[in-house]
């Protein structure tokens, strides 16, 4: 478990560290002093105690990069006035906590968010027990979860597998694992198979991922993209 702690006080950073540590001496705290700091880390926290108000960026404009980032990032709001609260449910946030610190109800927040990520964590192995694909690299087979699968480029018979973790090299056909994938992916260009959770917006041209990546859209492909993008996006709406 990583948990982050975002604030421009000091002694709040520490001893929001501090109360963790007595319980749980074992998760990863990750201390910043502003939201710019945080969102320079590329590191991906479970859960993230932040602060709204404070210089530069505030709280809240953090939270909305976070939340662009991770959809399912556990985001717990401090604050000294509490007329700040509302503005967190723009951001989905799980809770928030009033400054000056109570230590019975930091705890409840605490253990209730850990709760949460183990609830999604355990939810996301099941689903990646039930999907995935075995891809041969080199002398060795390796087991690759559909869900951590960003997009995929072919170049010269070479298929590059770019995931939320690491970059996999192997050779194969686009169109056997195109096929493989199956309907959560779709190939908008000749070289890439793009995974349609990871897209963040799109143009007559061009795919932008949530990680950045631009990827190209075929003219002729471009009909198709956008008709699969509607369906998995109403697919999704109704299983929430």
């Amino acid at each position: 478990m990583r948990i982050a702690v975002c604030d421009d006080e000091k002694l709040i950073r520490d001893t929001i560290a501090e109360r963790i540590k007595k319980l749980y001496p074992f998760y990863e705290i990750l201390k910043y002093k502003n939201g710019e700091k945080l969102l320079e880390d590329t590191i991906e926290s479970d859960i993230v105690f932040l602060d709204i108000q404070m210089d530069g960026m505030d709280g809240i404009e953090t939270a909305k990069c976070l939340r662009k980032r991770n959809k399912k990032i556990i985001l717990i709001f401090l604050t000294a006035w509490e007329e700040y609260v509302f503005q967190a449910f723009d951001v989905e946030a799980f809770h928030y906590l009033i400054k000056p610190l109570r230590k019975e109800k930091f705890y409840q927040v605490l253990e209730a968010a850990i709760n949460k990520v183990e609830e999604i964590q355990g939810a996301m192995q099941k689903k990646r027990e039930e999907k995935s694909i075995l891809v041969k690299v080199g002398t060795s087979s390796q087991k690759i979860y559909l869900d951590e699968i960003i997009y995929a480029e072919i170049y010269n018979r070479k298929v590059t597998l770019y995931t939320i973790t690491k970059n996999i090299e192997f050779y194969a056909k686009m169109s056997n694992l195109e096929q493989e994938l199956g309907e959560d992916f779709v190939r908008p260009h000749r070289s890439y198979l793009v995974h349609l959770r990871y897209v963040s917006k799109y143009c007559a041209t061009d795919i932008t991922l949530e990680n950045g990546t631009v990827i190209l859209l075929a003219k002729q492909k471009y009909k198709e993209f956008v008709k699969r993008y509607m369906k998995y996006i109403k697919r999704i709406e109704e299983q929430v």
